[in-house]
């Protein structure tokens, strides 16, 4: 029985439109590698795939966070190397200079060698790398030291996101690197060996110190001198504390407490309102230009001058292998980094990309059903779908 050709244009156009839109897929597949062109294709694969480019995207973030981390951390380290090279020169110096057979001409030469090394470390300790200033803290478009010493970054440190979970310094505060433990009376006193009622002192007096957790009060009203009270500060703070009576470069004296712990936290007041006032901070620089002064004019260091220079060094040493440590575990993150990035990736890529060959297969599979179905209908009729249109 014969097909009435209305019959058989039906199936035709039908066969047709399906085959036409199997080769035109798998032609896209070919053409651009990706499995979907649209979201409405398969809604749970997007889902996915918007996800992972999430991931994939802060993946990215992080690790530019870990090479501005690395990058600014590495010349953090460097100029802290420096730094440190000097001050061990300076406490060498320092030692020589404390010996009494040294003349005045000799002093002044070893105080214009302090001189310019502070120079030399002020301007470490203003180093930028690019527009950041690597000692401020947050403050990174400001200067953070002036020529008096005065420190006006940020006391809080920059940090950047390296990891989901992992935040690390990159700019330190200058006030956390380069002020060190120890203090200084600003009351100053023509000697340390007259009693304290010649020296000005009039009734009764407490000096508070505060060490990491722990507070001593040592009571001053019935010591005889200035070396007294540095013995009863000596004897009374269980060896965490270490007072000295220090000769200042306009030849008075003045007490230096100090923790004998490189880490330890440090604040000491006279907290009953007594003679002494307030302590003074010291930093690395008013350590280093105090000695300085004091052999300018004339004056030998002493031992507290000694002990806090190595403090000092040993502080900036402290503060370098910190660094260091952060520097290392920055750079372990790389490889865990590379290794998510590509299974991030891998995902993403099973969910998004066709897989070619398959797609290859199906698009000869599906033009030699095209040409089949063509055949057929020229066999029916004797006829292409162009007679029809």
């Amino acid at each position: 029985m014969k097909v009435p050709d209305n019959m058989i244009f039906a199936i035709f156009k039908e066969q047709d439109a399906r085959i036409r839109e199997r080769i035109l897929d798998r032609g896209l597949e070919i053409s651009t590698g990706k499995k979907y062109m649209r979201i409405s294709e398969d809604v749970w694969a997007t889902y996915n795939i918007l996800n992972l480019k999430e991931d994939i995207s802060r993946l990215s973030q992080h690790s530019k966070n870990r090479l501005f981390a690395d990058m600014n951390m590495s010349f953090v380290d460097s100029v802290l190397g420096n730094i440190e090279d000097i001050l061990k020169s300076l406490y060498t110096k320092g030692i020589q200079a404390k010996n009494s057979t040294n003349t005045p001409d000799q002093l002044k030469a070893i105080s214009e060698f302090f001189s310019d090394s502070l120079n030399l470390i002020l301007s470490k300790a203003n180093e930028k790398l690019g527009n950041n200033y690597i000692f401020s803290g947050t403050k990174l478009d400001t200067e953070p030291f002036d020529e008096n010493f005065n420190y006006r970054g940020s006391d809080e440190s920059f940090k950047v996101w390296i990891a989901e979970k992992q935040l690390t310094d990159v700019f330190l505060p200058g006030s956390e690197v380069f002020n060190i433990n120890s203090v200084i009376s600003s009351s100053t006193y023509s000697s340390y060996q007259d009693t304290l009622s010649s020296l000005g002192f009039t009734g009764s007096g407490t000096i508070t110190i505060t060490y990491n957790a722990n507070t001593y009060n040592v009571n001053y009203t019935d010591a005889d001198t200035l070396e007294d009270i540095v013995n009863r500060i000596n004897n009374n703070t269980n060896g965490e504390v270490k007072a000295f009576v220090t000769e200042n470069p306009d030849g008075t004296y003045s007490i230096r407490i100090t923790g004998t712990d490189i880490k330890g936290s440090l604040t000491v007041t006279d907290s009953t309102g007594g003679t002494f006032g307030s302590f003074d901070q010291e930093s690395i620089f008013t350590v280093i230009n105090r000695v300085k002064e004091k052999m300018g004019n004339g004056y030998y260091p002493d031992d507290s001058d000694i002990f806090v220079m190595q403090r000092s060094y040993d502080h900036i040493a402290l503060k370098r292998s910190e660094v260091g440590s952060r520097l290392a575990s920055v750079r372990s993150e790389e490889t865990a980094q590379i290794n998510k990035d590509l299974s991030l990736r891998k995902q993403k890529s099973d969910i998004e990309d066709a897989d070619l060959s398959e797609s290859v297969t199906e698009y000869t599979r599906y033009r030699l059903a095209y040409e089949a179905l063509m055949r057929i209908i020229n066999d029916q009729k004797e006829m292409t779908i162009l007679k029809y249109i």
